[in-house]
């Protein structure tokens, strides 16, 4: 520590606070520690006036500081870390709302996680604010050390408690000292060495009422064990005990449809997809039960050693998400369909039913592009030029087209020169030179050629062919045949895909921009308002010149003189310039508010773009935990020699040809500090 600060603590904290969140960066800090002890500073205000005059800090940093540290220094009510982010103005209120949902539902999947890891994770927070809030609560949650003591009661031996949590009084004239719980829940009695021996049943019944102890008295005979064993005088015995409050139980969600489906079609033994056969996708009708809630059940009220109620924990309801195509029943615990389609649960707990789009025939002119955020059914082919953006894809055949989906894409025979990328699954007879990439698994019944896929799940061709072809898989690969003898080498990657890494940052690079953008119409606004405010100003002292004007007007009319005629003319010509000018600032005030009517919209818009943007980011994140890194590549036919497989860290070169083999990457054993392949290798052995 600087001696500067050790002198000064009125502004030490602001020096701590603004090194540790960056707002002061080292040679700043440095340099402002030495103007401090120069110019003789010891007031908070003067050191602000300094970072500001000296451009150690900007104007915004200097605003968050002020606020933080303020924060920083009042006592809280309540610590809890959330509540302290948007006290500190780390995070918004709906951020955090979203976030405390995310925790939830880890939690219900057994997922522990503090909120702060989860925010970190998620880019929400940085380390430096997260160990600033940790520091507060730590401030704010000082507890004086444990001293313990022995107690036992006449059913058993109760571990030591912690003194320093009980309320001491000393009974002299029996002899003996009561311990009670701060929270009045529990109660101890033990002998002094000045113990009464003329003390029986009534006198230490008296005793309790006396100080107040009332309810869940310890039974008669053992509290005559107490009076006649000399033991009580090292322990304590349990002389009442409240009664535990009975929780509530929460409500709970039932489905009734299957939440996780893989594919919307099935593979023929001849290797084609069967477009008509949809598997196991949920398809309901219109009043289908969707899900049904069971009712919260409330908890029962304890009660303390004085008789008074101990609340219980009220019971928490989950209250149903509904979005488009779904009915909630009047007495809020059904769901129902109210279109036929693919009912799903979204990340955000929005329970919707998606109508299919079914387009009989191909996708092209008579078309045009299709953006549908619904699945999409095409019975023929996407054609050259033509894209697709939806949820669920499923087509005949695609050639020369981009397909982007939320959900899975099916091409039932396959797809020529063309992108497809999938926020799910991707499933094709076949794949000629084409670019693929998705979240989940990638299935190829037949042959891929001169393609580039990228894959986070598991890359399954087991009965089809590779050739002259790049796969990384970050779930590992089954494939039957690779390579051939006039074939250009294929390269295959395990274990490792960048698709994750390149959504965050899409998504990352999206929230930014909306919140840039939210943030200019905001400013908007406060112009827009600051200029509303001046016209209607203007406006209300015009109209009140008009009135004094008005009121001269009808006083010299009294007068009846003609001398006034003159002035009443001119009276009157300005109270007509004075209403001209009022109808000019109100068509301006006009004008003024179709803007701010506008802004206000595009701040919505933008508003719901970052929220969507969190949510998107919050589901992405759960996929990416269930995604297994796997470098191992199933061969059951045959590899030809010369293609190249790479795991994580090590690679090799087929150097002839293979049959019915597994190539997986292993430890060594060797120091993985050591070499360019971090201790790990590639082995072959026979399936």
């Amino acid at each position: 520590m600087i001696s500067g600060q050790k002198k000064h603590k009125k502004y030490s904290l602001i020096l701590k606070i603004a090194l540790g969140l960056n707002y002061l960066s080292r040679v700043n800090y440095q340099k402002l520690i030495t103007d401090i002890q120069n110019y003789k500073i010891s007031s908070k205000r003067a050191v602000y006036k300094m970072m500001i005059d000296k451009q150690y800090i900007t104007h915004k940093s200097f605003i968050n500081l002020d606020k933080i540290c303020t924060v920083f220094a009042t006592k809280q009510s309540q610590v809890r870390f959330g509540s302290l982010c948007v006290e500190f103005g780390f995070l918004s209120q709906s951020n955090l709302d979203l976030s405390l949902e995310e925790q939830r539902r880890l939690v219900a999947a057994k997922q522990n996680i503090k909120i702060g890891e989860l925010l970190i994770d998620a880019g929400m927070l940085s380390k430096e604010q997260c160990n600033l809030i940790l520091q507060k609560q730590k401030l704010d949650r000082q507890i004086p050390k444990n001293t313990e003591i022995k107690i036992s009661s006449e059913a058993d031996n109760t571990p030591p408690f912690d003194k320093s949590n009980m309320k001491e009084i000393r009974e002299p004239e029996f002899g003996v000292t009561l311990f009670i719980q701060n929270d009045a829940f529990k109660a101890f009695v033990r002998k002094t060495d000045d113990f009464s021996s003329t003390m029986d049943l009534d006198s230490l019944k008296f005793l309790l009422e006396k100080n107040g102890i009332i309810y869940g008295l310890a039974a008669d005979d053992n509290m005559g064990n107490f009076i006649k064993k000399n033991k009580y005088k090292d322990t304590c015995f349990e002389i009442a005990k409240g009664l535990d409050p009975i929780g509530g139980i929460d409500s709970e969600i039932t489905y009734m449809f299957e939440r996780d489906f893989l594919k919307a079609g099935n593979l023929a033994k001849d290797g084609s997809m069967d477009f008509k056969s949809r598997g196991d996708i949920p398809l309901v009708e219109k009043g289908d039960v969707l899900a049904e809630k069971i009712s919260l059940k409330e908890g029962k009220d304890g009660k303390n050693i004085y008789g008074e109620a101990v609340l219980h924990a009220k019971a928490s309801d989950i209250p149903f998400v509904t979005g488009e195509n779904v009915t909630l029943s009047k007495d809020k615990l059904l769901v129902m369909a109210d279109t036929a389609g693919n009912p799903k649960v979204k990340s955000t707990g929005e329970i919707c039913v998606n109508d299919a789009y079914v387009i009989e025939g191909d996708v092209d002119y008579s078309t045009g592009h299709i953006k549908f955020d619904k699945n999409v059914y095409i019975t023929g082919t996407v054609k050259s030029g033509f894209s697709i953006e939806a949820i669920d894809v499923v087509a005949d055949a695609a050639r020369g087209c981009t397909i982007k989906a939320k959900g899975d894409v099916f091409i039932q025979n396959g797809t020529t020169e063309s992108s497809i990328y999938a926020d799910g699954n991707i499933n094709a007879g076949f794949v000629h030179k084409s670019k693929t990439s998705c979240l989940g698994d990638m299935n190829v019944a037949k042959e891929m050629v001169d393609t580039n896929a990228i894959v986070e799940g598991v890359f399954d061709m087991s009965a089809g062919r590779l050739f002259s072809s790049s796969i990384c898989a970050k779930g590992g690969a089954k494939i039957y045949r690779i390579g051939s003898q006039r074939a250009k080498f294929s390269s295959i990657t395990l274990g490792t895909s960048t698709l994750f890494d390149r959504k965050f940052d899409n998504i990352e690079k999206t929230i930014e921009q909306n919140q840039i953008l939210l943030e200019e119409k905001i400013n908007g606004k406060n112009n827009i308002n600051n200029q509303l405010n001046a016209i209607i100003e203007k406006i209300n002292k015009f109209d009140q010149s008009k009135q004094r004007t008005f009121a001269m007007i009808e006083e010299m009319k009294k007068n009846n003189k003609r001398s006034h005629d003159s002035t009443i003319a001119s009276f009157q010509q300005s109270i007509d310039e004075s209403q001209k000018k009022i109808n000019d600032l109100n068509d301006r005030k006009t004008l003024i508010e179709t803007d701010h009517k506008k802004i206000e919209a595009d701040m919505a818009l933008y508003s719901k773009n970052v929220t969507n943007g969190v949510k998107e980011k919050f589901a992405f994140k759960r996929q990416q935990e269930n995604s297994v890194s796997k470098p191992v590549l199933d061969v059951a036919g045959k590899a030809f020699a010369g293609t190249k497989v790479h795991g994580i860290y090590a690679a090799l070169t087929l150097k002839q040809d293979l049959t019915r083999s597994r190539i997986m990457e292993i430890k060594t054993g060797s120091n993985i500090n050591i070499g360019s392949n971090n201790g790990r290798e590639m082995i072959v052995t026979n399936l």
